[in-house]
């Protein structure tokens, strides 16, 4: 085991996906020692984030990795995590990177979060109550940074995202993409109806968003919610049949990573890549995003407006 691989203590978090045996098996093939690696299944979310914390605890190792099961790491990604990790400031409590999220069409924060295990204490206490907040992780940190434990975002892509999942776990999470994202809807019902002839598992998800636009009660991310299993009994939806650990190996993440094919929207929601990119990259996407959309002329006009405007807003704060 390299020496580096010694000082974290992984924790896959599971809700039985399709992908948990394949996502455990990535991890040992980077050559984790497989008495660090743990998975827990308890529900709802926030009793699973502090069982997850309370084995980082327990083990006592410098940094704890927490992966849902439905990540599937590229080879490497967990030593260049901890590489980030260990350059940063002892008040930065987590840092998490970026994975190629299959139905947001690239890449985006979700499913990996590498925890100080020093200050996990701390993070228990700032875990909310089930049901106060759809997004409980990111309230977690939130809560941690108002105390001055930051988090921060590093600029590398660790693997794939809610590939080759069951159909129920496909219906839950676009529902509640219909909660969470519905100021994206264009971006994710686009590019959904464009895979939808290609690959059945957008089909399954435009029926959930649709389903969730109509939903008027409130909606939480723990899988046994009943509207969940209630609006996909509804369907004619089959369920998948169970992968087997080597269907998949690291080989095949990468592969999929180095060809990845974009959705056709996605630079316009996030033109700096969900912040993978540097501003001034996400600067100049904006610009070839408005040249395609307006045309060069009016694009040139929109910069010197805002030039302008910057300007002016500089000389009257002088």
């Amino acid at each position: 085991m390299p020496p580096v691989l010694s000082i974290i203590t992984i924790v896959i978090r599971s809700a039985d996906e399709r992908t948990e045996k394949i996502c455990k098996n990535l991890i040992l093939e980077q050559g984790v020692n497989p008495e660090a690696l743990f998975i827990v299944k308890e529900t709802p979310f926030s009793k699973a984030m502090r069982c997850s914390f309370e084995i980082g605890i327990r083990e006592n190792r410098k940094w704890t990795l927490c992966i849902d099961a439905d990540v599937l790491l590229r080879p490497g990604s967990i030593k260049k995590l901890i590489g980030f990790a260990e350059k940063q400031k002892s008040n930065v409590c987590e840092i998490q990177g970026f994975v190629m999220d299959k139905f947001f069409g690239g890449p985006r924060q979700a499913g990996n979060h590498l925890y100080r295990t020093s200050l996990l204490k701390k993070v228990i206490t700032c875990i909310p109550e089930e049901g106060v907040n759809i997004r409980p992780e990111n309230h977690t940190l939130e809560k941690m940074a108002k105390i001055g434990y930051k988090w921060k975002s590093v600029p590398v892509i660790v693997g794939l995202h809610d590939h080759e999942q069951y159909n129920f776990d496909i219906f839950r999470k676009a529902f509640v993409h219909g909660i969470k994202h519905l100021d994206r809807a264009e971006l994710l019902v686009t590019h959904w109806k464009e895979k939808a002839e290609e690959e059945p598992d957008f089909i399954v998800a435009l029926k959930a968003f649709s389903d969730s636009i109509q939903f008027r009660e409130k909606a939480y991310i723990n899988r046994d919610q009943t509207v969940y299993h209630q609006k996909f009994l509804e369907t004619d939806f089959k369920e998948k049949k169970p992968l087997s650990f080597k269907s998949i190996n690291g080989n095949d993440i990468e592969s999929i990573i180095q060809n990845w094919s974009y959705s056709s929207l996605y630079d316009y929601y996030f033109p700096d890549r969900d912040g993978l990119d540097s501003k001034g990259k996400a600067s100049l996407i904006k610009v070839r995003r408005n040249i395609r959309r307006i045309g060069l002329l009016k694009t040139t006009r929109l910069i010197i407006g805002e030039i302008l405007l910057n300007t002016g807003k500089s000389i009257k704060g002088s």
